[in-house]
């Protein structure tokens, strides 16, 4: 005779059975979602918990086919040379797009302009930097960046900008004038620029990197003194000369031709400053 179990106590719920488990559908199978890893399908679901596990997931708002595609495409990281160029490009995007979140704060009024200044001339030189170990297709910023940001679907014209420029928007239109700063002051540090670039050329500190810094000295003194035209050719000469030098690699030097063109623009440029000065 079997041997049945006991019955529940008075009052006691009777014990309930949890529901049959169905198995997930097979790999392929219409419902069923397979997550890969190195090759080997590791996870599978399907049914009601996969659509409530969709329903969790936040949809991308892009809908250009090139773009999905773009981003869903596979990157393999075989050696330490290639996991260096994922993370440079990785770098350039994330220096971009934070450029272009400034430009636009600054645009719209929303930071003051020292803050815009103090941030824009530490993205630019970062900037500098990285484009050293990008490919040369990858040096101009004016088409490097339109087209590498377009592949994600996104903008950024005024990164472009300011990085081919190579000077905040304060140093090369001018608006970061200090008005408690006696204007004196201005003038002593335009003209120490203009001496310190000259005898920099004079002796053959030619690398960008050397020259570019003190270039943008000069057009940010003179910007800062705000009794000067705005189409005035000196400050029109250094900024030729400023925007050259950002097209070009840290590294890279000028030439004899370049250095001694630049030199003497820079001489023609002083001497104008100084005469305007006379005529006041």
């Amino acid at each position: 005779m079997a041997h049945r179990p006991p019955p529940p106590a008075y009052g006691a719920h009777p014990q309930q059975m949890p529901p049959p488990q169905r198995p997930p559908p097979p790999y392929g199978a219409p419902g069923a979602a397979t997550i890969a890893r190195g090759g080997h399908h590791v996870a599978h679901a399907g049914g009601a918990g996969l659509e409530a596990a969709m329903s969790r997931v936040k949809v991308s708002r892009v809908s250009d086919p090139n773009v999905m595609r773009e981003l869903g495409r596979e990157i393999s990281v075989m050696d330490d040379s290639n996991r260096n160029e994922i993370e440079l490009l990785a770098d350039y995007y994330a220096i971009v797009r934070t450029m272009e979140k400034l430009e636009k704060a600054y645009i719209g009024g929303h930071i003051p302009d020292k803050i815009y200044e103090k941030e824009c001339q530490k993205l630019i030189p970062r900037f500098a930097t990285l484009k050293e170990g990008l490919p040369p297709e990858m040096q101009d910023p004016r088409t490097s960046i339109p087209t590498f940001m377009s592949k994600y679907g996104m903008q950024a014209n005024f990164a472009a900008n300011r990085f081919s420029i190579g000077v905040p928007a304060t140093v090369s239109v001018g608006g970061a004038d200090d008005s408690k700063t006696p204007k004196a002051l201005h003038v002593a540090e335009a003209v120490q620029a203009y001496i310190t670039v000259m005898d920099s050329l004079r002796l053959n500190m030619c690398a960008v990197d050397q020259i570019h810094p003190i270039t943008a000295d000069i057009v940010n003194a003179l910007n800062k003194i705000a009794m000067l035209p705005p189409d005035f050719e000196p400050r029109a000469k250094v900024k030729k000369w400023l925007q050259i030098l950002s097209s070009m690699r840290a590294t890279e030097e000028l030439n004899e031709n370049q250095t001694r063109q630049f030199l003497f623009d820079l001489e023609s440029s002083h001497q104008e400053f100084v005469q305007w000065l006379h005529n006041l």
